[in-house]
């Protein structure tokens, strides 16, 4: 027994010391200076080497095992010392805080609230890491589902003030207000005293039990201080509260003055102001603000209309051009700012804005009140130019839009440092900007789509003059201004929300909101785009924005979600045709056309075709997301289109906002073949620039997001999807330096020469006629115009191809970017193009010529072999007329080279050179019979002094004996070759097993496309085939959640290499497969959340296949195998094989069919067999390539690999 006390106390001493929060004196109350210590180590750790900790506060007042945070203190994610923790002496990851004087003092708690616990959680400097807890209970506190911590303080006898629990009641004659309090424990006496004024008046008492409770009966309008005292074995004890009571006067009844509309009306007499307010069905409404010192007059009661709709008041003796803070007190206890106002007031955020952003913020602190509004008399207005009454906005047809968000665009995130980069915006060409929303959102770092007050530019982009300056600016800069229009919903601190509210959601009155969402995909408060009152609020809004601040049209998020059909969980339903939505829209967009005939409706829609034609032909212009097809070719991946993208209907585009960017997309999934790699960041940048040649220059509107010029490759998720990304100039933290970077200037040089050939040529592409090849490796667009016809060839495959430009006519065409001529002797004359070459040939020459702008992709270096180990001897050649010089005078014609190289241990990815080698040893040999080529044979090993270490890339670059001029690889970069390293993406053992053979499963990062290279977690998201010829997930059999870090399909890390990850299961039980039969497993591989990507590369491997967009397909051999194998007196031939194909030998069981696969699983070929008598297959009708053939018998299916010559 004694050992077991031991144990209990050893095992309890630890728990106390390993504890995430602990405070000292360890009982402390609420009424004591208290130490607080947060150890970084224990929860969630993600503080662990932190160099800045706060702690985010607040306390529990509603009794000990509250949670909710009262008198909060710390700004999230602000480093502003409000909470920063000091680092405890000696320790590395621990850190603590000083509440004082006292808790009570630090907190701001008045005098008679009971403080119960302490509520906490922690954070970095930015608030982009989080310390939280462990779910459970520790010693003296507990941590709840979400991971808040809370700190019990010494609270034993109390009494708890049940009711009242509001601040402020509004009463009418002969209503009262209940008091309830129960205590701790129980009494020996108990009071409930109140003070109206002139000291506390008992009003009830009770010597026993735990409870006590009065009616309360006010006779006027008062500040009553509620107290409850007892006295809880010996103890005394209290509570109390102050209530504010408010007798309302009956509300007068009179029309709305003539001329005067809903929201703020200013008048001639700068001293007077009218507010009128929508409020249908409500009691009564004051106005209050600072003209009445923030507080309740009867004096300013508003007036209601005789349909009860609306409440205004006339408000006098202002002083001119004084900014007013307001609010509008709805039946006294909703306080709203007004939903049309064009300022916002937001104590909890406008101090952060800096004041060379917005040099007038209105001067409002009441946190207790929330967001209010501003109104101001004698404003100035803004001046515009008289060249506004000129402007003429691009045909629609005709628009190449920038889509940008102010606040990742410019580090000020301001107008005023926004104008300034409207010389770059115009130098690139485009014709519009689109801005994301603008309007007020709640909080400052946002997108936008969380809309509060939808007239109130948001301040943290500037004021509103700022705005309209931009919008003049761009307007004279021939740049038409776009608003991200957001009117599917609203968030929570909207007022038309905030009025009719009830049970967590818009209450069943509400005139605007649904009360749940009638579609999938909603975020914040549904509009119900039925209600009148919304349709008149839609156009109030979108008519202010054209008229007041000169915009030129919208683009209307989730566009699809304005309908009131309910297919809230069905989003094929919602999908459909829908007339309703239809008519929706076309009297939202005629409205608009009557207060401009010319303004953009851009629409977010996504719909049926049917619907988008309908809505075409009134007009609008709904979106067309083709970034899958850029991006697929940008990869190397030509089973896509082009094909759509020429819409004059549709608003095209391959990056917005909310898509992944493209070069993102091709880094973890491009394609390469030998040396050609197009994840290579250099190969990738070039391909870019013919992406953009095949899409800006094609019909119809187009749109750009952001930094898609300079190839912008950073993860939208990066820093969470909506979070601030770093920008593109500059160096250091948060900047990436593209535009410092030759290269990137070089993209963003020759996306602005592809635009501008387009916008300063209308006249030419809108006559034309068009015609192209939009498919497959060579993709062709031949522009025929009146006076200037222009022909795009492009190879978006991985190998030499030729295609002609198909030339409208013969005679001398231009090169666009080499600024060449060219002489076209026959109009179907052939071009070999190199991958990733393309070409713009124009009739009329249309430039000089970009020096650098475009370059062919040229690899100086050959290897023999091809694939080679680093115990293998090599022969490296190297051609000085392929190299780039690097800026210097090259080493075509070099007396003497050099090989300068270096190895890449461990990171398959890596451009670190190590075991650097230079000098004598690198010399090479010219190549006899030729000028400018030399050889040098080595073993890497021996060359290279490798004595330890996983050698897995050799790099090298050339330089001549003075080492003065250079010779590298594609613009100017060092040319790296893999070496082979054993190993297979995937391996499984045993090698021979079925579906209920349990087997383990090796995933290698290092092979396919290496996405997964050096992560810290890999999950597998995996499913079984039911028949040896399907490729897809069978959606019955998967397992694994995307992007979700919760353990299912969760990899073990090898412990002898990091990049190899192993999972032990069985199919059967694992993929709970009942009575079915897998024939294969399909399986890809993922990063935690999911923004990275592990997969094979297209092709057959020994036990199955990679399908064309990475998938796994691994054969289980105890049902579907390799026929060489499983059959070796079995052959077929010839192999490669220019059609027919013969067999020889027998096959056990009846043969059924013969299939043929390509490798996205898709069957070319299908033969039904007779009797079971194998027969030769013909398949010279198939296009050349690898295939899969299957022959399936009654009982087993094999697989063979053929290729398919011309």
């Amino acid at each position: 027994m004694k050992k077991l006390i031991l144990l209990l106390s050893i095992l309890i001493s630890n728990y106390s010391i390993a504890q995430i929060v602990k405070i000292e004196p360890s009982d402390a109350n609420g009424d004591q200076q208290i130490k607080l210590i947060f150890d970084a180590t224990q929860g969630t750790k993600e503080l662990v080497g932190a160099t800045k900790v706060y702690m985010h506060s607040g306390v529990v007042t509603s009794g000990p095992s509250g949670t909710e945070f009262n008198n909060v203190i710390g700004n999230w994610g602000k480093d502003d010392g409000i909470g920063v923790m000091t680092k405890v002496a000696g320790q590395t990851d621990q850190w603590e805080i000083t509440l004082g004087p006292t808790a009570r003092e630090y907190y701001k708690v008045d005098a008679g609230t009971n403080i119960f616990r302490l509520a906490m959680v922690f954070r970095n400097a930015d608030g982009t890491k989080k310390g939280a807890g462990t779910p459970g209970t520790f010693q003296g506190g507990a941590v709840a589902s979400n991971g808040d911590i809370f700190v019990n303080l010494n609270v034993e006898k109390f009494v708890i003030l049940d009711s009242p629990t509001a601040s402020d009641y509004f009463l009418q004659n002969g209503e009262t207000i209940p008091v309830a309090a129960t205590a701790s424990a129980n009494v020996t006496s108990m009071k409930i005293s109140i003070n109206e004024g002139s000291g506390f008046v008992e009003k009830a008492s009770v010597t026993t039990g735990k409870t006590i409770a009065y009616t309360y009966s006010p006779t006027q309008s008062v500040i009553a201080e509620i107290k409850v005292e007892a006295t809880i074995a010996g103890e005394s004890v209290d509570v109390s509260k102050t209530i504010s009571v408010n007798f309302v006067s009956d509300t007068q009844t009179m029309a709305l003055p003539a001329g005067v509309k809903k929201g703020i009306n200013y008048h001639s007499d700068l001293t007077k102001v009218t507010l009128v307010l929508e409020a249908p069905g409500k009691d009564f409404v004051y106005a209050v603000g600072d003209f009445s010192d923030w507080t309740i007059k009867a004096e300013n009661l508003m007036n209601k209309t005789p349909d009860g709709e609306l409440f205004w008041i006339e408000l006098s003796s202002l002083t001119p051009n004084q900014k007013y803070v307001f609010q509008y007190w709805v039946e006294g206890t909703i306080k709203v700012g007004d939903p049309l106002a064009d300022e916002v007031a937001d104590p909890y955020n406008d101090s952060f804005i800096p004041n060379t952003v917005h040099n007038n913020l209105p001067v409002y602190d009441k946190t207790d009140y929330g967001i209010a509004t501003t109104f101001q008399t004698g404003q100035t207005p803004f001046a515009w130019a008289a060249s506004e009454a000129t402007w003429q906005k691009p045909n629609k047809k005709d628009l190449v839009i920038y889509e940008l968000l102010v606040r990742d665009f410019v580090e000020t995130h301001s107008y005023k440092t926004l104008i300034d980069t409207i010389g770059y915006l115009k130098n690139l060409g485009i014709n519009a900007i689109e801005l994301m929303p603008i309007m007020e959102f709640e909080g400052n770092e946002s997108w936008g789509y969380n809309p509060s007050y939808f007239l109130a530019p948001d301040k943290y982009y500037g004021t509103k003059n700022d705005l309209k300056n931009f919008v003049q600016t761009c307007h004279e800069n021939g740049i038409a201004v776009i608003m991200d229009m957001v009117l599917n919903h609203a968030f929570g601190q909207n007022p038309m929300v905030m009025m009719y509210f009830n049970g967590g959601k818009p209450s069943t009155d509400s005139p605007w909101f649904n009360p749940d969402a009638t579609h999938p995909f909603n975020v914040g408060y549904d509009f119900n785009h039925e209600s009148t009152y919304t349709q008149a609020f839609v156009d109030t809004v979108n008519a202010y924005w054209l008229t007041e601040y000169h915009i030129d049209g919208y683009r209307f998020d989730l566009s699809k979600g304005f309908t009131q059909k309910n297919n809230v969980n069905d989003v094929g339903a919602w999908s459909a045709f829908d007339q309703s939505r239809v008519d929706i829209l076309k009297r939202m967009n005629n409205k608009i056309k009557e207060v401009k005939s010319d303004a953009y409706v851009i629409l977010e829609h996504f719909g049926d075709n049917q619907e988008e034609t309908a809505l075409a032909a009134e007009g609008m212009i709904p979106w067309r997301n083709k970034g899958y097809d850029y991006y697929q070719a940008l990869g190397g991946h030509t089973s896509t289109s082009f094909e759509g993208a020429e819409a004059l209907t549709h608003v095209s585009y391959i990056e917005s906002h909310d898509e992944q960017r493209q070069l993102y997309e091709v880094f973890q999934d491009g394609d390469a073949l030998g040396t050609y790699n197009t994840r290579d960041t250099t190969i990738a940048l070039e391909r870019l620039k013919m992406n953009a040649a095949f899409f800006y220059t094609l019909p119809g509107p187009k749109m750009m997001w952001q930094f898609g010029e300079l190839g912008y490759d950073i993860d939208i998720n990066f820093n969470d999807r909506v979070g601030n990304k770093p920008f593109p100039w500059g160096t250091g933290d948060f900047h990436l330096g593209y535009y410092e970077d030759p290269i990137r200037r070089f993209t963003r040089d020759a996306f602005a020469a592809i635009i501008k050939l387009k916008t300063e040529n209308l006249a030419e592409f809108n006559a034309a006629t068009y015609s192209y090849d939009f498919s497959g490796p060579e993709r062709r667009i031949v522009i025929d115009g009146p006076n200037l016809d222009i022909s795009i060839i492009g190879n978006f495959g991985l190998e030499e191809a030729s295609i002609s430009p198909n030339y409208t006519a013969t005679g001398t065409w231009f090169d666009f970017f080499s600024g060449d001529e060219v002489n076209v002797s026959s109009t179907t004359a052939t071009v070999t193009l190199q991958p990733g070459e393309f070409h713009i040939y124009t009739s009329q020459r249309k430039s000089v010529g970009f020096p650098n702008v475009v370059q062919v992709y040229q690899n100086p270096v050959t290897i023999n072999p091809t694939t080679f180990a680093v115990n293998d001897a090599i022969t490296i050649t190297f051609d000085a007329t392929k190299a780039d010089p690097d800026g210097t005078a090259g080493l075509v014609g070099a007396s003497e080279v050099f090989m300068n190289a270096g190895v890449v241990f461990d990171d398959v990815n890596g451009v670190n050179l190590q075991n650097v080698v230079d000098g004598a040893a690198g010399a090479m040999t010219k190549v006899s019979g030729e000028t400018d080529k030399w050889q040098i044979s080595i073993t890497p090993t021996a060359y290279f002094n490798i004595t330890s270490g996983q050698a897995v890339r050799i790099g090298m670059i050339f330089r001549d004996a003075a080492n003065t001029n250079f010779g590298k690889g594609f613009r100017g970069s060092v040319v790296f070759f893999d070496l082979e390293i054993a190993g297979k993406l995937i391996t499984i053992t045993p090698a021979s097993f079925d579906q209920n053979t349990e087997i383990t499963l090796t995933f290698d990062a290092r092979f396919g496309n290496k996405g997964l290279v050096g992560v810290d977690k890999v999950y597998m998201h995996s499913s079984v085939a039911l028949s040896p010829t399907e490729t897809a997930f069978n959606s019955n059999y998967v397992v694994g959640n995307w992007g979700q870090d919760d353990g299912v399909g969760k990899l073990t890390q090898s412990a002898s290499n990091p990049n190899q990850w192993v999972i032990t299961f069985t199919p059967a039980s694992y993929y709970n497969l009942g009575g079915a039969s897998a024939r294969r497993l399909t399986m890809v591989f993922r990063n935690g959340d999911g923004t990275k990507k592990g997969e094979g590369t297209p092709g057959a491997f020994e036990n199955g296949v990679v399908i064309q967009n990475g998938d796994i397909i691994y054969d289980i051999p105890g049902v579907v195998t390799g026929i060489e194998d499983e059959l070796p007196n079995f052959s077929y031939y010839p192999n490669p094989s220019n059609g027919i194909i013969n067999f020889k030998g027998e096959i056990p069981g009846r043969v059924k069919q013969i299939t043929m696969h390509d490798l996205n699983g898709n069957v070319v070929l299908t033969k039904l067999l007779q009797n079971g008598v194998m027969a030769s297959v013909d398949a010279s009708n198939v296009v050349p390539g690898l295939y899969l053939m299957r022959i399936i018998t009654d009982n087993k299916g094999y697989t063979l690999k053929v290729l398919i010559q011309e």
